[in-house]
């Protein structure tokens, strides 16, 4: 019904651009098919794999995208696919068929019902305006804070809570030169939608269903004003949690029965406010260079009194030089860190002498051989340590420490025969090594295809 439901949004919202575009000419709408997969991997254990989940492509995703843009409307409506889409299962072709083979990667519309000053957009989207981005050459992480991960995938990268992007929800835009201020407000639920909404996500992804009994929404707002050399912005949001949505997801993520089981106490407080927060800037007046810096600080504050509130940072670099005929380099650069405290209510820093740190560098390089021919390479690595007293205790009850390290490098051909089409092939290395654990390495061979009408 999940995947039916969407199949019917975007191709309504597909059919309503087809016919305000056929008003306007047509040449204002646009069709375009992103795959990115890897043909074939083999990693250190000599298990060979097609199709999976490594490829080309942030987060490595396929997407089928319509657009429109007109005047005074316009939107976009966009279609996941492919092993990304289906990361619970083993990413072959043949399991996939019939399971999650299709996610809602973006499906909103935007409307200037006043004029240029006011805009106003609602759906599923992701807005960073004001913020360069500069990562045309690198399949790259997004900007914001790095957290503290799981077991045995030690570090999250920024997402919808800790990155830059207002997200999801209904956007109002008011652009008055050189200022303008954007609000975000995302869906209030009820108890009954909110219920509804985990017991079907949960169900979908073949886990146990928990009850919501609370209402969460988030909200948000950024500044963004030209500086003449540049912009230079500043963003808050917040996410609301009850504390009882918190300790169900925990509840559930526990051991079933046994005496080996980690000790859990439910959280204190009733609600917890995920707070994202930073300024940036982006400078553009030195020609065929675009350089963004920008701060970010995540704290998840919890309302009970006796604990503590732990403030994680993401220092961000980005960088772009296409001064050279036929070159493109681009450079991200990203430092999070964060100190525990005694009482850390959350349990992943819990304890004065715990902390994280994390390093990301990346260099991506395109070097265009003809009209027809292009070659793309680049290199990464993602660096954490983190000490920890009781590391994400209330999960898995590890104390210790982590040290982590995972790099890559790849190259790839691109072959662009037609302008609205381009292929590209190529090989990447992925290595990653955990504490004293031997090193695991993935050599893959990545494809992609873009077509776009």
């Amino acid at each position: 019904m999940r995947i039916k439901s969407i199949f019917l949004g975007v191709a309504a919202f597909a059919m309503t651009g087809v016919l305000l575009s056929a008003q306007d000419g047509g040449d204002k709408t646009s069709l375009t098919l992103d795959f990115n997969a890897s043909a074939v991997s083999v990693n250190s254990d000599g298990d060979v794999d097609s199709f999976a989940d490594t490829g080309f492509g942030e987060d490595n995703e396929s997407t089928l995208s319509f657009s429109y843009e007109g005047e005074f409307f316009g939107g976009t409506a966009s279609l996941g696919f492919g092993p990304q889409s289906a990361s619970h299962i083993d990413g072959e072709l043949a399991e996939m068929l019939g399971e999650k083979l299709f996610s809602l990667d973006e499906l909103y519309v935007w409307i200037k019902p006043f004029g240029p000053n006011f805009k106003f957009t609602g759906g599923v989207f992701e807005n960073t305006d004001g913020i360069g981005d500069y990562t045309d050459d690198l399949d790259n992480f997004g900007m914001g804070a790095f957290l503290a991960g799981e077991a045995g995938d030690p570090f999250g990268d920024p997402g919808t809570e800790t990155g830059v992007g207002l997200a999801n929800g209904f956007l109002v835009e008011a652009a008055f030169a050189p200022v303008t201020v954007q609000l975000l407000l995302g869906p209030n639920f009820s108890k009954a939608s909110a219920d509804d909404l985990f017991n079907t996500s949960f169900g979908y992804l073949g886990m146990t269903p928990i009850d919501i009994d609370s209402r969460f929404f988030h909200a948000g707002g950024r500044i963004i004003a030209d500086i003449g050399v540049g912009t230079i912005s500043a963003l808050f949001k917040t996410s609301y949690w009850p504390m009882s949505t918190y300790n169900a997801l925990m509840q559930m993520s526990l051991p079933e029965g046994g005496d080996d089981d980690p000790p859990w106490t439910p959280f204190a407080g009733t609600a917890a406010n995920n707070m994202t927060f930073g300024a940036y800037i982006d400078i553009t007046a030195v020609e065929n260079l675009g350089i963004s810096l920008g701060y970010t600080g995540f704290m998840s504050y919890s309302d009970a009194d006796d604990v503590d509130n732990v403030l994680w940072n993401g220092i961000d670099l980005r960088a772009q030089y296409t001064g050279i005929p036929g070159l493109s380099i681009s450079t991200h650069h990203n430092v999070s860190f964060a100190q525990g405290a005694e009482k850390e209510w959350l349990g992943w820093l819990q304890g004065d002498d715990s902390s994280f740190f994390s390093l990301y560098n990346a260099v991506g390089v395109t070097k265009e051989l003809t009209e027809q021919f292009s070659i793309n390479a680049e290199i990464g690595n993602v660096f954490v340590k983190m000490k920890s007293e009781q590391q994400i205790v209330a999960i898995y009850g590890t104390p210790g420490d982590v040290d982590y390290d995972t790099f890559w490098g790849q190259a790839k051909l691109v072959v662009s025969p037609v302008e609205n089409a381009a292929f590209s092939i190529g090989l990447r290395f992925e290595g990653a090594k955990q504490d004293d654990e031997d090193l695991t390495a993935v050599f893959s061979v990545p494809i992609g295809i873009t077509v776009s009408f």
